[in-house]
């Protein structure tokens, strides 16, 4: 009969690392006319207030800054064409005090509509198309690679090489005062990858 062995081929019992997955606590700070849930905890709502006026004139940024590997996980509701009030981005920025705009949001998320996914890079549009579904989270992936990826639940919408060793911070840019389409729900950081399926 041959020896049965319950740990290593050494006699030494093994070890298992798990992967335990944490969100961090964020606090933003806001500019403008900006509605906070949460503030202060690992899950924050952001919208624009309702007596607001439609500019793209107000923010809300994290005072803690994410080196990669980082991920921003959140939902968005919109219609599935222009509903006119889905006017809301959310993103990395090295730079968020500088306004408020979305002309200076480096990396920016713009679920446009759910027939039509948007990307913008400091005020220019790099991505028009793709469609998505309300039911899914978005994930916006800073990968130790140098690339953010967007992700609507599995699907990759868009990935871009932004380079390695950035300090980023989550930024939003808030047009529309509607307390369903303008803004963000169940914003969530952690310092982990979204792979698509997992994560890593």
């Amino acid at each position: 009969m041959s020896p049965i062995f319950t740990g290593n081929k050494f006699g030494f019992a093994s070890t298992k690392l798990e992967f335990v997955l944490t969100y961090e606590t964020l606090t933003f700070v806001t500019t403008g006319n900006v509605t906070l849930t949460n503030n202060g905890t690992t899950d924050v709502n952001i919208f624009k207030s309702t007596s607001a006026y439609s500019n793209w004139d107000s923010q809300a940024y994290s005072t803690t800054s994410f080196t990669a590997p980082c991920t921003i996980e959140f939902n968005k509701q919109a219609g599935s064409s222009d509903n006119g009030v889905s006017y809301a981005m959310i993103g990395w920025n090295t730079d968020p005090t500088t306004n408020a705009s979305y002309t200076s949001l480096d990396y920016a998320s713009y679920p446009y509509a759910t027939s039509n996914y948007q990307v913008y890079h400091n005020g220019t549009l790099v991505q028009n198309g793709g469609t998505w579904s309300t039911a899914n989270k978005f994930y916006v992936v800073y990968g130790t690679d140098g690339f953010i990826r967007h992700y609507n639940g599995s699907t990759q919408l868009y990935s871009v090489n932004y380079g390695t060793g950035n300090t980023v911070f989550v930024d939003t840019s808030l047009y529309s005062p509607d307390a369903t389409f303008g803004g963000f729900s169940n914003v969530r950081v952690t310092r982990a990858t979204w792979n698509g399926t997992m994560y890593v």
